[in-house]
């Protein structure tokens, strides 16, 4: 799939008002600086097609926004923007500048607060990621470092702005309206979501659930993310953001992975993939079809059927002289199927 990040956790928060879905700018940036920093610790598992644009128009920003967390002793990205906009009301703001504006304040109402969430099943992850959320926030309370850190985000949607209006606003429209048409067919939050998105997952399924029965789900389109989105929990509204991509993702992983699974199919057998070792083995040898029956024990149709199949995977090249066929190994065609092999599965 395409290469993408998935964001869960629970968080204290404000009560929200019912199951709603609707386009967000604000939680559009926040996804937005999440993901530039997670692209920047993992260039190469998490990626969105906006992401080399934007930094080849500002090769700085990235840098910036870490250099800025560094000084107040933090490094990578956090939750601490999805916990303030949940919890005080900026989901919704068409334009995310008053959301920037009031950092330091909400940083001082988050801190004035406290936490109330419960800790759900693991105690001590919650707590540890309680700590991280309160100390990112409390950087903030320097109306200095609010300032700055606010410049910042407001540099980096000064970027995407122009895209989102353009293209990405009303396709989110499109998507809230799509989703409000299936929850009232449905009556279901996870049935209106889209079919192979990780909302549908277990993990994050169960928590929909609940809060669905309480009438507290909010839901967000999120046009810059890919396959990716949020699962969160301010009190007892569940945050859900899914990419619009989600599905053209989903189609375009399987396709991908269809293919490639025909290629490593070459390999599936015992005695074809002994035939290429001794290929690659025996390369200055030449080996013919027969050579190489003699040596694994089998027949020499069985072992043409073998070397048919290497071939059309391309793993494998035939050189005929007179009456004799000689194979030698494709040693870059090999590379290749076992790289994207570690690429589709090791993101």
């Amino acid at each position: 799939m395409d290469s993408d990040t998935i964001l869960s956790f629970q968080a204290p928060g404000r009560e929200g008002p019912r199951v709603g879905c609707g386009p967000s700018p604000v939680m559009e940036l926040v996804y937005a600086e999440y993901m530039l920093l997670r692209r920047l610790h993992h260039p190469r598992g998490f990626d969105v097609p906006w992401a080399k644009p934007l930094l080849d128009a500002d090769p700085s920003i990235g840098s910036d926004l870490e250099a800025f967390l560094a000084e107040h002793g933090l490094s990578g990205p956090g939750a601490e923007l999805f916990v303030l906009a949940g919890r005080y009301g900026f989901v919704f703001d068409g334009d995310p500048q008053r959301f920037l504006r009031e950092l330091g304040n909400l940083a001082a109402r988050y801190v004035r607060d406290g936490a109330h969430a419960p800790p759900g099943d693991d105690a001590e992850a919650h707590a540890q990621q309680e700590a991280d959320i309160r100390q990112r926030i409390e950087v903030l309370l320097d109306g200095d470092a609010a300032a700055r850190f606010a410049g910042l985000l407001a540099r980096l949607w000064g970027h995407l702005e122009a895209g989102w209006r353009e293209h990405g606003e009303a396709a989110v429209a499109a998507a809230a309206a799509a989703f409000d048409d299936a929850f009232e067919a449905t009556g279901s939050v996870l049935e209106a979501l889209p079919p192979h998105h990780f909302t549908r997952f277990e993990h994050l399924a169960q928590p929909i659930r609940e809060a669905a029965e309480r009438g507290r789900v909010t839901v967000v389109p999120l046009w810059l993310a890919a396959s990716g989105g949020f699962g969160f929990r301010v009190d007892d509204v569940q945050y859900v953001g899914f990419g619009l991509r989600s599905e053209d993702v989903f189609e375009r992983t399987s396709s991908h992975v269809g293919a490639l699974a025909r290629r490593v199919k070459a390999l599936s057998d015992p005695s074809r993939l002994l035939a290429l070792t001794l290929v690659s083995t025996f390369a200055g040898m030449r080996p013919t079809v027969g050579d190489l029956a003699e040596q694994i024990g089998v027949s020499q149709p069985t072992v043409s059927g073998h070397l048919r199949l290497l071939r059309e995977a391309g793993l494998v090249a035939v050189e005929k002289r007179g009456n004799k066929a000689f194979y030698r190994l494709e040693p870059e065609a090999v590379r290749q199927l076992l790289q994207e092999l570690e690429e589709t599965l090791l993101r």
